[in-house]
C-alpha cells in the first residue's frame, strides 16, 4: 500500500509571526493615538482651569498685545524687577505673587496675566478676560504694542484688528474694564508717539466698525439678522453681532473717548526700563 502523498505543511512559527505583525500593529497604533488624543485634553483642561481658577480667584491685570511687541518682557520686568531676553510666547504666563511697588505692604498680591500674541493662540486671552470680568476681578489690561512699527500699515492693521476685539468684550460690562495701550520701544526713532497713535488707532478701528457692519448686512440681507446676534444687547455701545463700538454716526467719527471703557495710550520702553508711567496707571486702578 502505497503512503498518502505529503502535502505542505504551513511553517506554523511563520504564520504565527505574521499574526503578531499583523494583530498587533493596527491596536498599538490605536493605542498610540488614544494616549496622543487623552495627553492633549487634559493639558487643555488643566491650563483652562488653572487660568479660570486664577481670573476668578483675585485681581487681575492681563497683558495682551500682537506678537513681537514686548509682553513677556513686561511681564518679567514686572514680576521680577529685572529684565531679560524672551522668545515668542506659546502658552500664557501667570503668576499670583505679583504686588505693585507703590502700594501699602498689606496690599493682597494680584494675579499677573501674560498672553500670547499670535493670532491662533487668542483664544486663551478672550477666555481669561471674559472669566475675569464676570467674577469681578479684572482691573486692566495692558495692550503692549510696538510704536516703533505703528507707521507700518499692515502692523498697525493687526493691532487695531486685536484691539477691537478685546474692547467689543470689555463694553459687555457696565462702565467698561480699563485699557492700557502701552506704546512700547518708544525709545526708538520710528516710534509713533502716544498722541499721534491713538489719533491712528481711532481712524483704524473705524474702519474696521464699517467694514464688520457691511458684512453683516449684506448676511443678515439673506436671512435672520439676529442669526448675527453674538448674544450682546444693543446698548449703544455693543451691536450684537456687528460688534459696532462707539456711537453711531458718519464713517470716521469713532472716538475712543465715546467708549464706557476708559482707554488711554502711554509711551514706554521695557528695554529702557521706562515703565513707571505704565505702574502709575495699573496702581490708580488698583485700588478702586
Amino acid at each position: 500500500m502505497s503512503s498518502p502523498p505529503e502535502t505542505d505543511k504551513p511553517d506554523v512559527l511563520t504564520t504565527h509571526g505574521a499574526m503578531s505583525s499583523s494583530g498587533y500593529g493596527l491596536p498599538v497604533y490605536i493605542l498610540g493615538v488614544g494616549l496622543i488624543i487623552i495627553t492633549a485634553y487634559f493639558a487643555y483642561e488643566l491650563l483652562f482651569r488653572k487660568t479660570k481658577g486664577l481670573a476668578a480667584g483675585g485681581p487681575t491685570f492681563i497683558i495682551a498685545g500682537p506678537s513681537g511687541s514686548g509682553k513677556t518682557s513686561l511681564f518679567t520686568l514686572l514680576r521680577y524687577g529685572e529684565k531679560s531676553t524672551t522668545l515668542p510666547s506659546v502658552e500664557q504666563n501667570i503668576t499670583t505673587k505679583f504686588w505693585l511697588p507703590n502700594l501699602p505692604d498689606t496690599a493682597k498680591p494680584y494675579v499677573l496675566i501674560d498672553t500670547p500674541g499670535h493670532q491662533k493662540l487668542r483664544h486663551g486671552m478672550f477666555s481669561a478676560l471674559q472669566i475675569a470680568q464676570a467674577a469681578r476681578t479684572i482691573h486692566g489690561v495692558l495692550f503692549v504694542v510696538d510704536a516703533s512699527a505703528m507707521s507700518r500699515p499692515e502692523q498697525l492693521r493687526e493691532a487695531a484688528e486685536y484691539l477691537y476685539e478685546i474692547l467689543r468684550i470689555t463694553e459687555r460690562v457696565r462702565g467698561g474694564t480699563d485699557v492700557l495701550v502701552a506704546a512700547n520701544k518708544s525709545e526708538l526713532f520710528t516710534a509713533v508717539p502716544a498722541k499721534r497713535l491713538r489719533t491712528l488707532l481711532e481712524a483704524e478701528l473705524d474702519k474696521i466698525r464699517e467694514s464688520r457692519a457691511k458684512s453683516v448686512g449684506k448676511v443678515a440681507a439673506g436671512g435672520d439678522k439676529h442669526d448675527f446676534n453674538d448674544g450682546d444687547e444693543d446698548d449703544g455701545a455693543v451691536v450684537g453681532g456687528s460688534g459696532w463700538l462707539g456711537r453711531r454716526g458718519e464713517k470716521g467719527s469713532f472716538k475712543l473717548e465715546d467708549l464706557e471703557t476708559d482707554v488711554m495710550v502711554i509711551d514706554g520702553s521695557v528695554d529702557n526700563g521706562k515703565i513707571h508711567p505704565w505702574i502709575a496707571w495699573m496702581e490708580e486702578r488698583a485700588v478702586n
